[in-house]
């Protein structure tokens, strides 16, 4: 098995009296000693923070703040880019306020796209390849002419899958995510630019538009809670380089004020008058996709005043073992080597782990379970119980 940094702002699992940095390690050794895990993330900073009041400072100011921030401990800053919100986000934090990105990255297999992309009309997640047209290329296109000398770097790597010669061990690479080209796209020296800048010893921030806040109302008050499924879509495993780390745009103990902000700006606007007829989405516990679904876009336009919120974008995958998002893998590299990897792995995640740590569609493992930080009380909620709250029953 890999060994993993020790970046605990990224989360970690407590297993009895050991901690873990890779939920597929932790749950191995909770499979093997019949302990269940712990998931901490910053509670040395967050349960310590009040989180009832709302900050002063508007939302805007609070992302300039966090963009300076990372600006001033880095050499270089190199963004993971999609041109959905959280990403789009963070550009602005940084550009709008003059203050220099070095690098934004997009991940795209354009060898392997081949009838998979380029249909406008299509929100489904099989047609995610679209979204570099639609969403991310208007975005890079304003980056160019907002800050001619960020780089732009789109990394396709198609081939990088087809020419390697990895086993079912690919899985300790990742924790939460598995598409089966995982390991090949956020490789820290993926791009031959990245290893040579890595080799001058440059202190490299690889930054994350992660995420948007999850908010709730449970007995009839307002709670910000943290899911371990959205902090693990970085892995940090040993490779030779110890001048990079990962951080979290967002979701960072290093300016709480921000998540805050954004919890305060979500709950008071379902807590209006005219809106608090749907807080139907965001009441706890709520297992409705659709919901869930509609909850983030109505936050976008809240909390990302800058970003156009009829950008194209398709729906979330269901699935974290057979990803909707993939369907280009699925239909135009079923018969290689790199298929049957992919699929060598996912078994023996199956058959490492109890079979209780496992969301499952008619009794077949589908992902991993999330775990849940402690929930951070944000105010009294006047909940409106419309009767779409008791649907799931029937």
């Amino acid at each position: 098995m890999l060994n993993y940094f020790t970046n605990s702002k990224l989360g970690y699992y407590q297993v009895a009296d050991k901690k873990y940095y890779n939920k597929i390690q932790a749950l191995i050794e909770a499979t093997n000693t019949n302990q269940f895990p712990v998931w901490d993330f910053n509670r040395d900073v967050f349960d310590k923070f009040n989180w009832e009041n709302e900050p002063e400072l508007t939302i805007k100011e609070l992302y300039r703040i966090r963009a300076k921030q990372i600006r001033d401990r880095y050499d270089y800053v190199r963004l993971e880019y999609s041109g959905g919100g959280d990403s789009m986000t963070t550009v602005y934090s940084f550009l709008n306020n003059d203050i220099f990105l070095d690098e934004v990255v997009l991940r795209y297999p354009k060898n392997g796209s081949k009838n998979c992309s380029d249909d406008p009309f299509n929100y489904k997640s099989e047609n995610t390849l679209s979204e570099l047209k639609y969403a991310a290329g208007p975005g890079i296109a304003w980056i160019r002419n907002k800050s001619p000398n960020t780089k732009i770097t789109i990394h396709d790597y198609t081939d990088d899958i087809l020419s390697s010669t990895h086993d079912e061990n690919w899985i300790y690479q990742t924790q939460e995510y598995f598409e089966p080209t995982w390991v090949f796209k956020h490789k820290v020296d993926a791009v031959n630019d990245h290893k040579k800048l890595l080799d001058q010893g440059k202190n490299v921030c690889v930054l994350w538009g992660i995420d948007k806040p999850k908010v709730c109302i449970k007995d009839k008050k307002w709670y910000l809670y943290f899911l371990d499924k959205q902090s693990n879509i970085v892995t940090e495993y040993e490779h030779q380089y110890t001048n990079v780390t990962n951080e979290y745009f967002y979701w960072s103990p290093d300016l709480p004020e921000l998540l805050c902000k954004q919890a305060h700006i979500i709950k008071n606007w379902f807590n209006l008058p005219s809106n608090k007829y749907l807080q139907h989405l965001v009441r706890w516990p709520n297992h409705s996709f659709t919901q869930r679904t509609t909850f983030e876009n109505i936050i976008k336009p809240l909390i990302y005043e800058d970003y156009d919120p009829a950008t194209f974008q398709v729906s979330k995958p269901t699935s974290n073992f057979y990803n909707e998002m993939d369907h280009w893998f699925f239909t135009n590299f079923k018969d290689t080597t790199a298929f049957r990897v992919w699929r060598a792995g996912l078994d023996h995640v199956i058959q490492s782990i109890d079979s209780k740590y496992f969301n499952k569609e008619f009794d077949l493992p589908t992902g991993l379970i999330g775990f849940l930080s402690p929930f951070y009380y944000l105010g009294p909620a006047d909940f409106a119980d419309t009767g779409i709250n008791n649907l799931d029953r029937f």
